[in-house]
Order: C-alpha cells, then structure tokens, then sequence
C-alpha cells in the first residue's frame, strides 16, 4: 500500500474510533431506576419553564420560556412567558413592573445578596438579553424591571444561563450555541447569509465530535459592557453556578458531560482550576446552602428531543427498568453532586467530584426532558425546555 493510502487508512481507523467514542455519551447501554408514576404529578403552564432557582427556604423562582417554538419558528411566534413564584406545590404568576421585553426566558438566576433576579432572554424585537429584576417583597412577591443587558457578543439564541458575579454590577453568562440562530428561528435558515447556514450545518458535527468553541462572558450592568471571561472554550457551555463567597465558578459543559471549576480573579476574568466527568449529561445547576450542586440531568441522550430532531438516525427506543425509553418521553432527574476542595493556589481552589447522586429520576412520561430539577419542601420540582409546566415528585 502506497504512503497516501496507509495515510488514508490510518484517518478513516481514527475517525471510526472517535465515532465510537462519541456514541458511548448517547448511553445506549445506561440502566436507571424510575420515580413510581404515581409519585409525580403535572402542574399545567402555557409555556415550559426551562430553569430554577432557590428563592427562600421552602420556595424557588421558575422562568417561563416558549423556547422551542422560538427555536424553531422565532420568538415573534412564542408564547409569551413569566416568571412564577413556586412554595410548595403553589405557582404563582409575578406581577412585573416596569415594560420587560417579551419573555422568552432561558436560564435563570436569583441572588440573596442583591435580591435580583436574573434571565437570560431571546426576544428577536429588543435582541438577545439578560434581563434584570429588582425583586419586592411588600404586599407580597413582586419584580421589577431594573434594565437589560446586551451586547454584540450576544448572537441570535445562543446564550443559556447566568448568574451574578462579586457584586450585583456583574454578570457572568454561558454561550450554548457557537453559530447563531438565523432571523426567526430555524425555518428562516433558507433565506440566511450563505455563512450562517455554513455555521449551522456544522454545528451539529463539531458537538457531536465535541470542538470547543463556545465561550463565558462577563458584563458589567451598568455600562452594558461585556468581554470574554475566560480562555477556556467548551462544546456548549450551559448551567452556570456560583459559590456562596464568590470566588469560584462551576460551569457545566453538557456535549462533553464535564463540569469545569473556574476561579474568579481581581479584574473578573476566570481562570480554569479543575474539571471533572459527570454520570450523565446534565443541563442546568444550582449552588445548595450546604455546598453541593443541583443539576438536572439527562440521563439517556438518545431519546432526547435535539437528538431526535437533529439526529434521529442517533435516536433510539429501548426498554429500561421496565419502562419504554424513547423519543416524546426522555427521563431525566435531580443530581446532587458533591465537591471536594484540593486547597489553595495562586489561582484560588481547585475542587474534584466528591459524590454524584441520583436523588430522582422521573421516565418521562409525565414531562419529556428535564433541564433543571430543585428541591422545594418534599417536594423535587422539575423542569424542562420543551414539555409545558413543572412536574412535582415526592423527594
């Protein structure tokens, strides 16, 4: 054989092995226990409500967001969404003073040092944003609209979560998507400049290979200024969450099923400390008052709505437990995973995987796909970016 086919061969060997290792992250293979269905229970909402936050003891804040109708068709054609109060079992829609944008909320973010909430928000009209709330507590829960972020750093649909930084004048925010969305959504990719469509076509191959390319940016809320937090580059950078003292930022990398420890420095900017694997891939995540992380989980990826509608030749129907897993009905759950400092350094702490924990996992019958999941009482709350309303399970 010539060199250039022993180089051929050689390519075609490598690629067929990083096809193979990427399938594993589908987790054709994954056995999970279930949440008995009569544990669980729907409560209807007109949109889905794609993040949580902890508000109080015993409450959390839900963003809803018509998200995959924005996706798809725009946000011109989404439901508009809200912002509810949850105690209990209780959702309460929040009066908003002031004149928000549409809703089309994403991640969400409530801080107890400044009593703001935070949400990322893509509404086409006023552009991609992170909207800010002053949140009352007179007469009851209110919010007020304090002001929006934007930035040209901010493209079409591609940002995820945020949360506040060293004070309530900063903001760090994910980047999920490293191409934008064209004007309207999917269906107006036919008409979009011949470099976007180009950047969309491969978005799917370079996830599914996992090339790192989206970012963590930083803003300042007065000025509206934004920057590029960190060098480190992920697949998609999605949840975000943040410690109690606010030195040290935890972002998941879901494509990549990792979660990277990021140590804020003087000027605001990241550092990378530490990353580590996670059991399943997971969306978004919340800091805990005892220092463990949240997270919702999505434990069998090829049943997945964006592997089922994006790659449907990587979808798939098993049996698991006893339960159909398939497209239209994907499990997901709570994780708590545990952290373990490794001391200090020059560069802040560094924390490894100290225990990862299936607190619930729900078959996806009651809510297809989970994105977030949040204890409130006895309750476990879950939420999803495309199936209407919360789920409640007895934790």
């Amino acid at each position: 054989m010539s060199v250039c086919g022993w180089a051929v061969l050689a390519v075609a060997v490598a690629l067929g092995y990083l096809v193979q290792a990427n399938l594993g992250t589908l987790a054709y293979g994954k056995e999970l226990g279930f949440a008995a269905a009569e544990a669980c229970a729907l409560h209807q909402l007109p949109t889905p409500c794609e993040d949580l936050t902890a508000f109080r003891p015993g409450a959390l804040f839900a963003g809803g967001g018509d998200l995959w109708s924005t996706f798809a068709l725009g946000s011109e054609q989404a439901v508009a969404g809200a912002i509810y109060l949850v105690e209990g079992t209780k959702v309460t829609p929040l009066p908003i003073l002031g004149e928000p944008p549409k809703l089309v909320l994403h991640g969400i973010y409530f801080s107890a040092r400044s009593r703001r909430l935070y949400g990322v928000n893509h509404d086409e009209a006023t552009g991609e944003s992170i909207e800010v709330f002053d949140v009352l507590e007179e007469d009851g829960v209110s919010l007020k609209h304090a002001g929006s972020i934007r930035s040209p750093l901010f493209a079409n649909f591609a940002l995820n979560d945020v949360v506040e930084g060293a004070g309530k004048d900063e903001v760090y925010v994910t980047e999920w998507q490293a191409a934008a969305f064209p004007a309207g959504g999917k269906r107006g990719l036919s008409s979009a400049p011949l470099e976007l469509r180009l950047k969309r076509a491969l978005s799917s191959p370079l996830t599914f290979f996992k090339v790192p390319l989206t970012r963590v940016f930083r803003c300042t809320v007065s000025t509206q200024r934004c920057s590029v937090a960190s060098s480190a580059r992920f697949v998609g950078a999605n949840g975000i969450a943040i410690s109690d003292d606010r030195h040290t930022v935890f972002v998941n990398d879901a494509p990549a099923q990792r979660l990277t420890v990021l140590a804020r420095q003087p000027d605001g900017s990241l550092e990378e400390v530490s990353s580590f694997g996670l059991k399943h891939i997971v969306d978004n995540l919340e800091m805990t008052a005892d220092g463990a992380l949240h997270a919702g989980t999505i434990p069998f990826p090829y049943a997945s709505a964006s592997v089922c509608q994006e790659a449907p030749a990587l979808s798939a129907s098993k049996v698991v437990s006893g339960r159909p897993v398939s497209c239209g009905a994907q499990p997901g759950g709570l994780l708590e995973i545990g952290l373990l400092g490794t001391g200090e350094s020059a560069r802040g702490k560094s924390f490894v995987d100290g225990r990862q924990t299936d607190i619930l996992t729900h078959d996806g019958t009651a809510l297809d796909g989970v994105s977030s999941a949040l204890r409130v009482g006895a309750k476990v709350v879950l939420g999803s970016p495309h199936a209407k309303g919360l789920l409640f399970c007895d934790a």
